[in-house]
Formats: C-alpha cells, sequence, structure tokens
C-alpha cells in the first residue's frame, strides 16, 4: 500500500471513531425537533366558520353579477338608440350626444369596479378574521404536542400521516369560531345604471 492509501485509510479510521461520538454530544445539546404538518386550504374550506359566510358570499357574487348584467344591457340598449338617432341628428347634437352617453358608460365601469373592490374587500376581511383565529388554535395544538415547526401542507412532498394536525386544529377552529359574519357596512350598494 502506498503512503497516500495509508493516509486515506487513517482518516477514515479518524472520522469513524471520532463523529460519532461528536453527533451524540451535539445531539445531547439540541432540543428534540417536533414537525406539525398542517393543511390550510383544508381547513378555510371545511371549518364551520367558513361554511357559515359561503352561502352569503354566492348570494352576493349572484346579486353583483345581476347587477352588472342589468347595467351592460341598459348600456347596450343606450347605444343602439344612439345609433339609430345618427342618420337624423345633426352632427354637432350627436357628437354631444356620444360624450353623454361615454361619460355614462366610464361611470358605470368605475361603479362596477368599485363595487367588486368593496366586495373583495369584506370577503378578504372575513378570510382574515378566520385565519387570526386558526393562527391562534394552530399554536395551541402546537404547544400542546411539543411541535416547533409546523408547516402547510402544499410545500410538503411526503410526511408520515402522523404528522399531519390539520383535523384537530379544524375541530379547534369549529369550536373558537363557529360562525362568522361577513361587514357589509362598507359596501356600497351600487347604481345598476352606473350612477352614484
Amino acid at each position: 500500500m502506498n503512503a497516500f492509501g495509508k493516509n486515506i485509510g487513517i482518516a477514515l479510521f479518524i472520522v469513524a471513531i471520532f463523529v460519532p461520538a461528536a453527533g451524540r454530544t451535539f445531539a445531547q445539546g439540541v432540543p428534540s425537533l417536533g414537525i406539525g404538518i398542517v393543511d390550510v386550504q383544508k381547513v378555510l374550506r371545511d371549518s364551520k366558520a367558513s361554511k357559515s359566510i359561503r352561502p352569503t358570499i354566492d348570494n352576493m357574487r349572484k346579486e353583483f353579477q345581476k347587477q352588472v348584467s342589468e347595467q351592460e344591457q341598459s348600456l347596450r340598449q343606450a347605444e343602439q338608440e344612439l345609433s339609430r338617432q345618427r342618420a337624423i341628428l345633426a352632427p354637432e347634437a350627436f357628437a354631444q350626444k356620444r360624450r353623454i352617453f361615454s361619460e355614462q358608460a366610464r361611470d358605470a365601469q368605475k361603479s362596477v369596479q368599485r363595487r367588486r373592490r368593496d366586495l373583495d374587500r369584506a370577503f378578504n376581511e372575513t378570510k382574515n378574521e378566520i385565519l387570526k383565529s386558526l393562527i391562534i388554535v394552530a399554536q395551541e395544538v402546537a404547544t400542546e404536542k411539543k411541535l416547533n415547526i409546523l408547516i402547510e401542507k402544499r410545500f410538503v412532498f411526503i410526511s408520515a400521516k402522523k404528522l399531519d394536525v390539520t383535523d384537530e386544529i379544524r375541530k379547534r377552529l369549529d369550536k373558537r369560531l363557529p360562525k362568522v359574519a361577513i361587514d357589509f357596512s362598507k359596501v356600497g350598494k351600487g347604481d345598476p345604471k352606473g350612477r352614484k
């Protein structure tokens, strides 16, 4: 055996002796790592609080869509009437009516955007209320189970089933926040014609 081979052999022998001992010493100084996994989307979807607001959200979206459709229909009719009047109106009168129609269309578009923003804000504030309670409940579960880390399930490729605390968190969230209401006080009702 040449000198290089002897040196490699001695180095491997030293590593084999000292690394396990160093590992034991290091492991004794570090607390055990408790890991839990939670499917946040499932909790948000299946919790009683989320289910309690779902019909309201669906109804508000349908009502909003109905108003938008009525507004679009009204604008289409006004545009068709304007097109019919083009042949009988003087160019200046037609231009003035066209400007008025354009202003109404812009106002209608702004009204729709404002109402959509208000509805989204109300829905998001409600969802954030659920999330705040979810975080509190998740912290309680982590403390009780001595978990150092809770990881969202969508970031985990493979895990042991026993690490999943989703159902326990959802059950506790249901007890803590069984219902939640959407605050529509800041949401404007909107005008089907687009005017305030």
